[in-house]
Formats: structure tokens, C-alpha cells, sequence
């Protein structure tokens, strides 16, 4: 569906947004979108979103955790395909059962939460991320990683849970933003 058809539902969309087909929104009225965004085909969102400027989302992302819940991706973030992205979680120890038919008297405690990923942050194929993480400026979660703790800024991270092994070289990347932001306030 073409960000055309929906974008009258969201609370905000800017410029040159390209939105997949067959991509679901189920609070669009939370969803703020900046410009220069793209979200693939099969991607999947239940929470509050927040997406800056200059983001990609692959195909078969999916972020979820009810309208309580919120991701944000600051400019110039990333994910690629099949991320799963978790801002909420039901409590498992046993103060009540678990999954959405139960009724609310019955139900086990819920803890909403967010996923704040940071200015120049990536997520390779496949990451999983747990509720309440931030994943902080340039950090990197590697494919197939599983992120159950804030990742560090510009940090290299891998594994299941993630480890860090390595830092980012981080001055081209500043760079590049400061001259494409400057050549956009000089157009």
C-alpha cells in the first residue's frame, strides 16, 4: 500500500516517504514518519512509532508491544531484514495467565516499555531486541544477535545475548551528515 492510501491516518508523514505493500500499522494514529523514510514489504508494527529522517527498514520487520508501548528511530538509523523489534512483555512468573483473549481480570501484569535506537544506529538481519533497550548513537547489533542490554555508542556488538567486540570509526560518517545537511539548506 502506498504511503498515499494511509497517510491521512497518521499523525504525521513527511517527504518522499516510500511505504511497502502489505505493511500493517495497527495504531497508525501514533505513527509520526520524517521524510526520506522507506519501509519494505511485510513489515509489522503494534506500538507507538517514532521514525526521523533518512531511514530504511527492511522486509519482515516487526515491532510489537501494544498502543502503550513506543519504538523510535532517530536519523539515519537503520534495520535489515526480519528484525524483531519487542517493547512490551507479560509478566511470566505467575500473577495471572498469559496472551491477549485472556480477560483483563484474569491477566497476568503487562510491562510496556520502548526501543530507542539512536542516531546512526544499525540492526543487521535477523537482530532480536528486547523491551527497554537503547540502542545508542552509531552502535551496531550484528546479524542474528539477540539485545537484551543498551548497546554502547559506536560499538560493534554480536551474539546471542550480544557482545560487543569491536568500536566504529565514526568522523566519515559525521562528516557525510554534516555536508548532506548542508547541501539540503542550501537547495
Amino acid at each position: 500500500m502506498a504511503y498515499t492510501d494511509l497517510h491521512y491516518k497518521f499523525k504525521k508523514i513527511g517527504e518522499n516517504v516510500e511505504i511497502g505493500e502489505n505493511v500493517f500499522f495497527r495504531y497508525p494514529h501514533l505513527v509520526e514518519i520524517g521524510d526520506n523514510v522507506i519501509i519494505d514489504e511485510f513489515c509489522y508494527f503494534t506500538t507507538g512509532v517514532v521514525l526521523g529522517s533518512y531511514i530504511h527498514i527492511a522486509a519482515h520487520c516487526s515491532v510489537i508491544g501494544g498502543s502503550k508501548a513506543m519504538f523510535t528511530m532517530d536519523n539515519f538509523t537503520g534495520m535489515a531484514a526480519g528484525c524483531k523489534i519487542v517493547c512490551s512483555s507479560d509478566n511470566y512468573l505467575g500473577d495471572g495467565m498469559t496472551n491477549p483473549t485472556i480477560p483483563k481480570e484474569f491477566h497476568a501484569s503487562v510491562n510496556y516499555s520502548f526501543v530507542h535506537m539512536k542516531k546512526h544506529s544499525l540492526l543487521g538481519t535477523g537482530c532480536i531486541v528486547h523491551p527497554g533497550i537503547t540502542i545508542n548513537e552509531g552502535a551496531v547489533g550484528g546479524s542474528a544477535s539477540l539485545i537484551t542490554k543498551d548497546l554502547e555508542d559506536w560499538t560493534i556488538n554480536v551474539g546471542v545475548p550480544t557482545k560487543q567486540i569491536k568500536f566504529r570509526t565514526k568522523e566519515t560518517i559525521l562528516q557525510y551528515e554534516k555536508e548532506l545537511l548542508k547541501s539540503i539548506i542550501k537547495l
